[in-house]
């Protein structure tokens, strides 16, 4: 096949254009059919969401033939990575969220009532849902599992994750112009910040946890999570504690590149030379 020659020929570059092949495409199609057919315009919404990981899966069957696809996959689902990084991966945005909204109230903000008073159990029972259809499952695989460490094996750590963010920030900018996403209510460029500075405290976590995407799945469904505990999201009011929230991860991400040794590359899936 034309599309499998290519592939494995330029597998990296074809990873890229196959993913927002796939997600601005069902993106774009979504908003105009909502009209006539919303729970399809709904699907694709979500469909759309999965394109880094099901273009990783394409791209390493067609590089790697079924048998590495097993292996690849039974690495990024490596989940004994230690309490602490299990407990790192859950804790460590809310914290992040919480010093935020405290410096939003220092400095004479107000934050609005938890979205989760009074409804704890569902805000809980939410968790399964942002992880399999709120981004994480649908990303990490590709972002985390496959193109990271490609990237990584060229460039090093530091250069890798800081074109990686730059790649997802881009990959998120339909979503800007579509009602009802998070994303439309964001600053574009306090978004992009964010999403470089995660892209390196996701890299320097699955690294150190040797390439497990398990790592990434909780650390990016967490990022999701707590804000519907704590409600740091711009509103129509402001968005300081957003910005003060983007600072903060950025400060870390910088705090992490700057540091000597701070992390090395994982021992984790590269793209077979063609």
């Amino acid at each position: 096949m034309i599309l499998t020659k290519w592939l494995r020929q330029a597998p990296l570059a074809g990873y890229f254009a196959l993913t927002f092949a796939w997600s601005w495409a069902c993106w774009g199609l979504s908003p105009a059919i909502k009209p006539q057919l919303p729970w399809l315009a709904a699907l694709l919404m979500f469909a759309g969401s999965f394109g880094p990981s099901l273009a990783a899966i394409v791209v390493v069957a067609s590089t790697r033939k079924w048998v590495g696809l097993r292996a690849w996959l039974a690495h990024c689902l490596q989940w004994r990575i230690g309490w602490g990084w299990w407990a790192f991966a859950l804790l460590l945005p809310l914290a992040v969220m919480s010093m935020a909204a405290g410096l939003h109230i220092a400095w004479g903000g107000t934050i609005a009532t938890s979205p989760a008073s009074g409804h704890l159990l569902m805000t809980l029972a939410n968790l399964p849902l942002i992880l399999l259809l709120g981004g994480p499952m649908g990303e990490e695989f590709g972002w985390r599992g496959y193109a990271l460490p490609v990237l990584q094996d060229r460039f090093g750590w530091r250069a890798a994750s800081l074109g990686l963010g730059l790649v997802w920030g881009v990959w998120h900018l339909p979503l800007f112009f579509i009602d009802g996403t998070s994303q439309a209510h964001i600053p574009l460029a306090l978004f992009l910040l964010s999403v470089v500075a995660m892209s390196v405290l996701f890299a320097w976590l699955v690294n150190r946890t040797a390439g497990s995407v398990v790592a990434a799945l909780v650390l990016h469904t967490t990022i999701n999570f707590w804000p519907t505990v704590v409600p740091v999201l711009p509103s129509e009011v402001s968005f300081r504690a957003y910005a003060f929230v983007v600072a903060m991860l950025a400060l870390l991400a910088l705090g992490l590149m700057v540091k000597r040794g701070a992390v090395g590359p994982a021992q984790g899936f590269v793209e077979a030379k063609p």
